[in-house]
């Protein structure tokens, strides 16, 4: 997984929502880098998305279009739920 560019994955994590930037910059921080390389694709795939699109997966109000994108939907909130509390989450 050398040639991930995680700089690049940082930066497009970075939506301007703070919803989503509470959710997904930690994921990257902290998650991501210790998943295999099929979880950084569905990842990568994952920003393709639409910030309302992931703030609605995110929040429970729809479902991704694709199973890729709900399991990794699943993770992040599973992520997230195991931070609440610490780094200010």
């Amino acid at each position: 997984m050398q040639d991930i560019e995680w700089g690049k994955i940082k930066w497009q994590s970075r939506r301007g929502m703070r919803e989503l930037d509470l959710m997904l910059l930690p994921f990257v921080e902290h998650d991501l880098p210790n998943m295999d390389e099929a979880a950084v694709c569905a990842y990568i795939d994952l920003l393709k998305a639409t910030d309302l699109e992931l703030f609605r997966w995110l929040h429970g109000s729809a479902e991704p279009d694709s199973k890729s994108r709900k399991d990794m939907i699943a993770t992040i909130i599973k992520c997230h739920e195991g931070r609440k509390g610490r780094e200010g989450v």
